[in-house]
């Protein structure tokens, strides 16, 4: 935007009211724009309180921001004209600097856009746990350029919006209950169904684990050192490293009682002590 129009414009406000009108003017000015501001505070107070409970935070959140920037804009453009500036020739420098911006800005330009997808689609919302790539923490915030979250190690982390839509996205809190799956190597001498009663009243026992939906047991594979069998318990969303801590310290805790052993890779080494007597070694030098 050439700056020479506005300043021509002020200084020529200047020397054509007089000091006393100047003052009086300005005054009305300010007057002016206070009311515009309070005005278009008051909408935004009056729709927020209209849209509450109907859309979702971050959709009311962007209508507020809106109606302000409008208001702004109002403000600016009034001020302009109160002043004899040519709001016209404003508006027409001020698009062409907006074309060159827009170039210079399209990766802001796409993460906006991006984000008025994410709010259309609502994929997540303030408090839900979210993964992104390798990054996973708590939601925020939810605004027009990016995603604020707090990780679970308590760093902040913003996401550009263009990099979610972009991203598999993983909403680990969206339904009300989930469930955690524990892999288990067992012996391919264990008794199966044994193991299978075991671990089902483990869950039976756990305060944190649903008893509708039932757990699940089944085999996965079959292994070098075992038999790979899953199982999985449901659980409220919120309880997730209270069961994952209790669960795991039942499992063991039982497997021991119950004297069911939890293979693992192990590496015999036999020495063969005659090949490292006074004869040998004797027979190896000559």
């Amino acid at each position: 935007m050439d700056t020479t129009i506005l300043s021509e414009a002020v200084t020529q406000f200047s020397e054509e009211t007089r000091p006393l009108d100047l003052m009086v003017r300005i005054m009305q000015t300010l007057v002016m724009v206070l009311a515009i501001i309070l005005v278009f505070n008051l909408i935004q107070f009056i729709l927020g309180k209209l849209l509450k409970g109907r859309f979702s935070k971050e959709r009311i959140f962007i209508v507020k921001k809106g109606i302000r920037y409008t208001g702004l804009v109002m403000a600016v453009l009034f001020v302009f004209k109160t002043m004899g500036i040519d709001t016209s020739a404003i508006l027409g420098a001020a698009g062409v600097a907006g074309i060159v911006f827009g170039f210079a800005a399209q990766t802001s330009m796409s993460s906006l856009i991006s984000g008025l997808f994410i709010l259309s689609e609502h994929p997540f919302q303030v408090g839900d746990a979210i993964t992104v790539n390798t990054i996973t923490g708590i939601v925020m915030s939810i605004d027009l350029l990016s995603v604020k979250i707090r990780t679970y190690d308590n760093l902040y982390v913003r996401i550009p919006n263009e990099t979610i839509i972009k991203s598999n996205l993983i909403t680990i809190t969206r339904f009300p209950i989930r469930r955690m799956d524990l892999s288990l190597t067992i012996p391919y001498a264990e008794d199966l169904e044994r193991v299978r009663e075991v671990l089902l009243d483990v869950a039976a026992k756990n305060l944190y684990c649903l008893d509708n939906p039932a757990p699940l047991f089944g085999i996965d594979k079959f292994d070098r050192t075992g038999v790979i069998v899953l199982f999985g318990v449901w659980f409220e969303k919120t309880n997730y490293w209270n069961i994952r801590n209790s669960i795991l310290m039942a499992v063991k805790q039982r497997f021991e009682e119950e004297d069911i052993e939890i293979p693992y890779q192990k590496l015999d080494i036999s020495i063969n002590h005659d090949a490292f007597s006074p004869e040998v070694l004797k027979q190896d030098a000559s």
